[in-house]
């Protein structure tokens, strides 16, 4: 007798996977497409609104999630180097 559940009760991990990555890619071209807008001060030109302060926000927010990248690729066991 095995411990595995019934392929029938299993849940499909394969699609939630799918859906999960699926998802997670969208709302990274989503975010790195609003990124590159507040970047380039396509909604800085409302001066009255201090909407120049975006573009700053937004290079700091890019620089944070490339060193959090940086962080979590240099503690992984198999990095080179």
């Amino acid at each position: 007798m095995t411990t595995e559940p019934d392929p029938a009760r299993r849940p499909p991990r394969t699609a939630h996977r799918f859906f999960t990555r699926a998802l997670l890619t969208v709302v990274g071209v989503i975010g790195g497409v609003l990124s590159y807008c507040i970047c380039v001060g396509t909604f800085a030109g409302y001066p009255q609104y201090h909407t120049d302060v975006l573009t700053i926000i937004g290079m700091l927010l890019i620089a944070l999630i490339g060193g959090v990248a940086w962080i979590i690729d240099e503690r992984r066991i198999d990095a080179d180097g």
